[in-house]
């Protein structure tokens, strides 16, 4: 007990922020809990944060969504204890399991350009869409990218950088473009 003290009166600012956050999520949860058809209690939206498709998104209890996140889903499901942390941004249809932690400036989109025709401009071909999922436990690095159709299973580590275009096995740990197996937690 008087070790957390002893962090408190040597770090007052960080404390602070950390408690005025808190009671922010608590404060804006009527709110958010309005504009969103899901969203568990204890759940802290940064006020910069970008979201469209509100209603199309769930948001499980303890997530923390940062500033300059992005999240433009056609559908999103995020469970407990997530962090999405600054300037990533989430496209498409995603699904993300317990205790994940995203790093800052990631890209994971759920979805992709049709383009296969060559007498109509890609922008107007509209969409395709696999979809992501990222089960419990995974960590991505910082300036990463999940394309559509791909899968991290649960305790998987993503390196910082790396681009996954193919499933990451559980407790694997990848990295670089495309991502390669390096190592594994077990």
């Amino acid at each position: 007990m008087q070790s957390k003290i002893r962090k408190i009166i040597e770090n007052p600012i960080l404390y602070l922020g950390i408690f005025l956050r808190i009671l922010y999520s608590y404060i804006s949860y009527p709110i958010n809990y309005l504009i969103f058809r899901k969203i568990g209690f204890g759940t802290y939206i940064s006020i910069s944060s970008s979201i469209r498709n509100a209603k199309r998104i769930d948001l499980g209890k303890y997530v923390e969504i940062n500033s300059n996140v992005i999240l433009w889903p056609s559908r999103l499901i995020v469970s407990n204890h997530v962090q999405i942390n600054p300037g990533t941004a989430i496209y498409g249809d995603v699904k993300i399991g317990k205790y994940v932690m995203i790093a800052p400036n990631c890209m994971i989109a759920g979805g992709n350009h049709a383009f296969a025709r060559i007498d109509i401009p890609m922008i107007k071909q509209g969409a395709t869409t696999k979809g992501i999922i990222i089960e419990d436990d995974v960590w991505i690095g910082a300036n990463s990218t999940i394309v559509d159709g791909v899968t991290i299973h649960q305790g998987a580590i993503v390196a910082a950088g790396s681009v996954v275009t193919k499933d990451v096995t559980s407790y694997d740990i990848v990295a670089g473009t495309p991502a390669t197996r390096i190592g594994s937690r077990i």
